[in-house]
């Protein structure tokens, strides 16, 4: 699946052998993982803690789960642990752009008019040391960066900022991190087969944050902007995070975004 879409993302949606091989391969996991539960499941809203290779699935892709809201989780007691501190206002928003992304900057300067005293971080502005201490106490944080997973060592997965990497250790050494952190790029919320969620997504909500938004496949950086607008008027508007996104249209290059974490 994770082929696939790395096809159709570079093909901008068109390669015909990609998109059969991703439907077919979305129609046999979900006739193996939740066909079988359609009857307890109904229609309600989804908390999946995976185990094994289910850690890297672009769950969104699976068509009972196209438009449903779901949550990816370690554990059931890590999420009504998240759930336990309750939502945050976004009071403290924090909002940076990484280099080499065509579309950051303006996907980060459209969300700015929606979060009136943002602190905005673009182009040489968004340094490692000064995101890393906007970040500390932010309700509300969205990262638009190259992400890079570590296999075997989380905190050596990290995000591409102007002037190197934020680390996954400066994420978990943070005294309070974002209580909501949205990761706007490619493998930011990937994971390797194991029994817990790993990379920047397990981090941080190891380290106390409640919800992380992320992608678990390669990314489209137009459709991801579109995408993340899109999701940010939703959020702004009441809508719970895992029901904002649900309802944002899905394209290969949005595909992987999935809610972990309290949705």
């Amino acid at each position: 699946m994770r082929f696939a879409l790395r096809r159709l993302v570079m093909a901008d949606g068109r390669d015909e052998a990609a998109e059969a091989g991703l439907a077919q391969a979305a129609r046999r996991v979900q006739s193996a993982v939740l066909e079988p539960l359609d009857d307890a499941l109904g229609q309600r809203e989804l908390v999946i803690a995976p185990t094994a290779t289910l850690h890297g699935l672009p769950w969104a892709v699976l068509p009972m789960l196209a438009e449903r809201p779901f949550t990816v989780v370690p554990s059931a007691a890590a999420w009504l642990r998240a759930h336990g501190s309750g939502r945050t206002p976004a009071r403290r928003v924090v909002l940076v752009a990484g280099p080499r992304l065509e579309h950051a900057a303006a996907e980060v300067l459209a969300l700015a008019r929606l979060y009136p005293g943002a602190t905005v971080m673009t182009g040489a502005a968004a340094r490692v040391d000064d995101v890393r201490r906007a970040l500390d106490g932010a309700d509300l944080t969205h990262l638009a960066a190259h992400g890079y997973f570590r296999r075997g060592n989380a905190l050596l997965s990290h995000l591409e900022l102007s002037d190197g990497p934020l680390m996954g250790y400066d994420l978990q050494e943070l005294d309070r991190p974002p209580a909501t952190i949205v990761l706007s790029g490619c493998d930011t919320g990937r994971s390797e087969a194991g029994d817990a969620v790993t990379g920047l997504a397990g981090v941080l909500l190891g380290a106390g944050t409640a919800t992380v938004i992320a992608s678990v496949a390669p990314v489209g950086d137009r459709a991801a902007r579109d995408a993340m607008i899109d999701f940010h008027g939703r959020l702004h508007r009441g809508r719970p995070p895992a029901s904002a996104l649900a309802a944002v249209p899905r394209t290969p290059g949005t595909a992987g975004f999935q809610c972990f974490g309290a949705g």
